[in-house]
């Protein structure tokens, strides 16, 4: 079967700053999608190795789920009745399919139950009588989880907030489209891990965390002013006096990293955390660079 995958590149009208794409999908349109993905994959036999297929001759052949696939469900995240997650073309059930009533928290739990069982066909036997179609035998797991994660995410970062699956095979916020190279921007080589990297990695799997609470997002802030703590003698070398006390000035007064009466708490916690923890992130990582480089012209 032939398959065509969505170019991401930007369309004509998106580049001139009139494209569709430049207003988020609502959830419903998204869902749609998704579940249009979700039937591309099982054409392509990517779930054949789990969930079995059926045969002309032999009947159903079950997966490595076995006979019931809707218990792995239940079992692995605790829902009821959300797979099959479309009637079978010979189901005389006239309500709509299940996957019609997903919200969003549904919607991402089964798709990263999906991604852990999703693997891509490798070798088979075509079965030609009656035109029954393809019996695989191999399958490559991480290759077509691979192929999930691309074909899910073009899909759903169209939404708003904008969410995509990690390598992990975990859906994480994906953060407004001119800050994803900061989120994913590596930390030089030979930053201190503990007093840095790991913070730092910690912050942002924190901060992204598809449902992360204000408190959660508080937490991510602080820890990168913690780092800006750790850095603070290379700020100092590298930022005017005034900018160095504007950062923790903001971390201090703010009610994020201690709390006292003098401290302000009646602000949009939201935007403000949100704006904290790119600003923070953005120095930490120019600081960083920074001192790479300053220790580079030394040594030469």
């Amino acid at each position: 079967m032939a398959y065509y995958s969505i170019d991401p590149r930007p369309s004509y009208s998106e580049r001139h700053g009139r494209g569709p794409r430049a207003q988020p999908l609502p959830f419903e349109t998204v869902r749609r999608l998704v579940v249009s993905v979700l039937d591309n994959l099982w054409e392509r036999a990517f779930f054949q190795e789990a969930f079995g297929y059926e045969c002309v001759d032999a009947g159903i052949v079950d997966g490595t789920l076995g006979a019931d696939p809707g218990a792995y469900f239940v079992r692995a995240i605790l829902r009821e009745g959300v797979w099959p997650y479309k009637r079978h073309w010979q189901d005389q059930d006239p309500s709509p399919p299940p996957w019609e009533s997903w919200d969003a928290d549904t919607m991402f739990d089964v798709l990263e139950v999906l991604h852990d069982l999703v693997s891509e066909p490798v070798n088979g036997s075509h079965h030609d009588y009656n035109d029954c179609g393809w019996h695989y035998s191999t399958f490559n797991r991480a290759s077509g989880q691979i192929a999930f994660r691309r074909e899910m995410n073009s899909v759903l970062r169209l939404g708003e907030p904008s969410y995509e699956f990690d390598d992990l095979g975990q859906v994480i916020e994906t953060g407004p489209v001119e800050f994803r190279t900061l989120l994913n921007a590596p930390v030089p080589e030979g930053t201190e891990h503990d007093l840095i990297t790991r913070k730092i990695d910690a912050a942002v799997s924190r901060f992204q965390t598809r449902g992360a609470s204000i408190e959660d997002r508080q937490h991510a802030v602080r820890d990168l002013a913690d780092v800006l703590e750790a850095l603070r003698d290379d700020i100092k070398a590298t930022m005017l006096p005034a900018d160095e006390k504007a950062l923790f000035h903001l971390a201090n007064g703010f009610a994020i990293r201690h709390n006292n009466r003098q401290q302000r708490g009646d602000y949009d916690r939201a935007t403000w955390l949100s704006w904290a923890f790119y600003s923070y992130l953005a120095t930490i990582h120019a600081v960083l660079r920074v001192r790479i480089r300053q220790h580079e012209q030394a040594s030469n």
